[in-house]
């Protein structure tokens, strides 16, 4: 049997970055796609509980569920799947997943899902703050990145890709996560209707996912699991170390 590559994504089974990345993906194995139903932006990475959750073949070796890309990734995994996935990749997303953004996409989440069950992992978004995603882009660098990274001893990799023609993308960068802000996160209508969003305001950009982006390459981000502050334990030992002495 071909190795197996699992694909979801937060936009959607029918959104058109997943029809690429399938594309590009079936060059590399036997693809399975386990995607939402509708789309899931912005869900992180939330689980349906205590709720039944509709799957449909949409044809051989496609599927839809109603629930989260998390949901997706778990589900493939434990009830679809013939055997293990030699590779997961959540994408092509319809706009950035940089910097903080990771804790808020989906798709990172769908791609952590499957890190977290020690499967190696990747998330790909390209912009869209410049007018629609160009997905020729899409398509040309998503399978140069797949192509350098399928054999790569990597656990979880968010990618980015600049919306610009492919030929003027000056090549990757493997980079830390930045850092930005929203502005105005949230907006109230005459009605009183509240709405989140808001245009994003960089804050670290030098030598960063964002940096790489505004300078025309494609960002590579390994990200961890574990998020433990480790120089945060070390500081709360000395500083309330004679009080967990003496409890």
């Amino acid at each position: 049997m071909d190795r197996i590559i699992l694909l979801t994504n937060d936009d959607g089974f029918d959104a058109p970055g997943l029809k690429i990345l399938k594309e590009v993906a079936e060059d590399f194995g036997q693809v399975w796609v386990v995607a939402p139903r509708r789309e899931q932006s912005g869900s992180s990475h939330s689980l349906t509980l205590r709720k039944d959750i509709e799957v449909k073949r949409v044809r051989d070796r496609f599927y839809w569920v109603d629930g989260t890309p998390a949901d997706c990734i778990l589900i493939a995994l434990y009830k679809l799947l013939p055997s293990r996935p030699y590779l997961i990749i959540s994408g092509i997303n319809d706009g950035f997943n940089l910097a903080e953004d990771v804790f808020y996409s989906g798709t990172v989440a769908g791609a952590r899902e499957g890190a977290i069950y020690g499967i190696r992992s990747m998330a790909i978004s390209i912009g869209n703050l410049n007018g629609p995603p160009d997905w020729n882009t899409a398509r040309i660098w998503s399978s140069k990145i797949v192509s350098r990274l399928i054999d790569a001893p990597f656990r979880l990799l968010n990618v980015n890709i600049p919306n610009i023609p492919a030929d003027e993308v000056k090549g990757f960068r493997i980079v830390p996560l930045g850092s930005r802000e929203y502005v105005e996160p949230v907006k109230v209508d005459e009605n009183g209707r509240y709405r989140i969003g808001g245009a994003p305001r960089p804050l670290k950009t030098r030598n960063t996912d964002i940096g790489a982006i505004k300078e025309g390459y494609v960002s590579i981000t390994p990200l961890l699991i574990n998020i433990t502050d480790n120089d945060g334990i070390e500081f709360l030992e000395k500083v309330m170390g004679n009080q967990l002495m003496n409890r």
